[in-house]
């Protein structure tokens, strides 16, 4: 095997690698986000009644998270919990009128529509995997097509 063989195997090998890595994750969040969404099935019209500002630390120091509270009726029960998808930045506003989807054997496993970056996690894994792959495929390719007649002892 000759060291243009080689190099192009293991440049091409490490590329798709990667790629099918971030492929993998990228479709194990998206199975994830789908199996959650199959129980949230039932829906309510619930108010952000408070926002919770949490301290966190992050690379660069300290940052603040901001996490809506929502109220909500669930089978004529006043239901009042935190969301779990809370943000660097106020995305809501107390007093706002929010579209609830939860779990209607356990109310306490919900979420607000549209809200949420699972998916969209998901969705940016599943793009930097194929992007690596495209990059491992096509150069592999390129370096065989433009390296033939070329040998390097």
């Amino acid at each position: 095997m000759t060291d243009t063989r080689l190099f192009t195997l293991l440049f091409t090998g490490t590329w798709c690698l990667v790629g099918a890595i971030f492929l993998c994750v990228g479709i194990g969040l998206r199975r994830s986000f789908a199996r959650r969404e199959e129980r949230l099935r039932a829906r309510a019209e619930g108010t952000v009644a408070e926002i919770v500002r949490r301290e966190r630390r992050d690379s660069d120091g300290r940052g603040v998270s901001w996490y809506p509270i929502v109220e909500f009726e669930a089978d004529v029960r006043k239901i009042s919990l935190e969301c779990g998808d809370g943000g660097g930045r106020k995305t809501f506003y107390e007093g706002q009128r929010v579209e609830v989807l939860y779990d209607p054997d356990d109310p306490s496993v919900f979420r607000i529509e549209g809200h949420g970056t699972t998916r969209l996690l998901g969705n940016i894994f599943l793009a930097v995997g194929l992007v690596c792959v495209a990059i491992g495929v096509i150069a592999g390719w390129a370096i065989h097509t433009f390296s033939a007649g070329i040998h390097i002892d």
